[in-house]
This record gives C-alpha cells, sequence and structure tokens, in this order.
C-alpha cells in the first residue's frame, strides 16, 4: 500500500536500528549516518521517518490528493529542477562578476520564487487574475517565513487591493459578450463577498515591524500605483485605501 511509506515508530528507515526518539525534524542517523526525514503521510495523516526518495513518493502523494495528476507531479517537478540549473547558471555568473562572497547555491525557496515569477507572467498572458491574486499571495507567505516582515506587509497589502477589485479567471477569453458576462474585474462582486481573514495577515505583519498607519499607507500606494496602471483596474488606490486601513486597523483597536 502506499501509505505503507515510511516508519511511523522511531526506527531509521535505512538501517531499521531504533532510535532513542523520534526526531521532529531532519537528522543524521547515529548508527548509520543516513538522513532521516520527517514528513506526514496524506493517507493517515502520520508523522514517518522516511528516506530521500520516499519524500518524492509522499510529495507525488500529496500533489494528487490536491487535485493533480501523476504527469501533472512530473512537470512540476521538471519545472524545478529545470529553474534550479538556470539559477545556478545566474549565480555563476554573479560569482564571477563580483567575487567570491556572491552567488553560491540556490535554495529551495529561490526556485520557489523564480517559479512563481514564471508563473506570474503566465497569468497575466490569460489574464488568470484570480490565480494572479493566489500567486502573489504565495510570495507574501514566502516572504513571511523568511522573517522579511516588511516585504510580506508590501505583498499583502497587493493582495488586499487586488481581491477589493474582484479578481477573475478569464483564460486568455477575448469574446466581448462572455467578457461582459464573467469581467477581468469586478469590484462589486468583491464588495459584496467581503473580505477574507487576509488583513489579519498584514496586521500581523504592521506589528512585527511596528510601523504606524503613515507609513502602511505609503507602502500600499506604491505598491498598488503600479498595479493600477499595469492592469488597468477598475478601482483606484485612493478608492480602495480606506476599505484597507479600516480592516487593518480597526482590528488592532
Amino acid at each position: 500500500m502506499a501509505d505503507a511509506i515510511g516508519n511511523i515508530d522511531a526506527v531509521c528507515p535505512h538501517c531499521n536500528r531504533g532510535l532513542d526518539k523520534k526526531p521532529g525534524r531532519k537528522k543524521a542517523c547515529p548508527h548509520c549516518g543516513q538522513p532521516i526525514y520527517v514528513r506526514t503521510r496524506p493517507g493517515d495523516g502520520n508523522k514517518v521517518l522516511v528516506t530521500e526518495a520516499q519524500t518524492e513518493k509522499i510529495e507525488e502523494q500529496w500533489f494528487i490528493v490536491h487535485g493533480g495528476t501523476h504527469d501533472a507531479y512530473l512537470e512540476a517537478k521538471r519545472r524545478v529542477e529545470q529553474e534550479k540549473v538556470n539559477l545556478a547558471e545566474r549565480f555563476a555568473e554573479v560569482k564571477a562578476m563580483l567575487g567570491e562572497r556572491f552567488g553560491g547555491e540556490p535554495s529551495d525557496q529561490d526556485v520557489r520564487w523564480g517559479l512563481l515569477n514564471q508563473d506570474l507572467l503566465g497569468h497575466i498572458q490569460q489574464r488568470n487574475w484570480g490565480l494572479f491574486r493566489n500567486t502573489k499571495f504565495a510570495m507574501a507567505e514566502i516572504l513571511k517565513k523568511e522573517g522579511r516582515s516588511t516585504q510580506a506587509l508590501g505583498f499583502y497589502l497587493e493582495v488586499c487591493y487586488l481581491d477589493l477589485n474582484g479578481p477573475n479567471n478569464i483564460g486568455g477569453e477575448t469574446d466581448n459578450e462572455l467578457l461582459r458576462e464573467n469581467p477581468p474585474w469586478d469590484p462589486q462582486r468583491a464588495l459584496s463577498l467581503g473580505f477574507t481573514a487576509l488583513p489579519g495577515l498584514a496586521t500581523d505583519m504592521i506589528r512585527k515591524t511596528s510601523l504606524v498607519p503613515a507609513t502602511v499607507e505609503e507602502i500600499f500606494r506604491k505598491k498598488a500605483s503600479t498595479l493600477y496602471t499595469a492592469l488597468h483596474l477598475p478601482l483606484s488606490p485612493a478608492d480602495a485605501w480606506p476599505q484597507i486601513k479600516k480592516a487593518l486597523f480597526d482590528e488592532e483597536s
């Protein structure tokens, strides 16, 4: 069974020897020296100890659980490997120009960021603004995990602004009649749905950075103005800011 991947108990997945306790993160086995990875198994939700090869099997299972297919997983994996190669080449060029302190190997986060930038371009070409919004949110989450709170706040504010404009996925549609029924942007629909929990995430970043409302507004206006001009959004930054300000700072009071 696919769900049988990994060891639930404190047993090395390489040499099958017992461990003093079950690790909570990656560590080397004290017996064989091989790396032990910790993953959540999708079939039953158990934390299991696995080899590197087994992590890929679990990742594929999760990919399929979230609506993907085996072929789509292989394509996603191919994109990751290609982006690693591309970034490694760029980093090597930087290192050659600027010296030993620069360059290095691309991290997993570097690769994910590069792929998200590629996704943004694809969503712009197809005018899939809902997916564009989701990609911006994913970028904000990366910055948050890296502790780059001010930058994360900027992306969360972008997403707040996009949400107020009512982003829709058009899929490259050009038929005017169909576009009237399903416009690229629909602020009235967004207004009826209201905000999600997103302003709370932005507020968390405001607390971490101790930024005053005037500074937050400045960050918002710079970010939103770029989007407003580039994407021809129906709701201007000036019209959007009072709603966003209320959502952000009412939560703090």
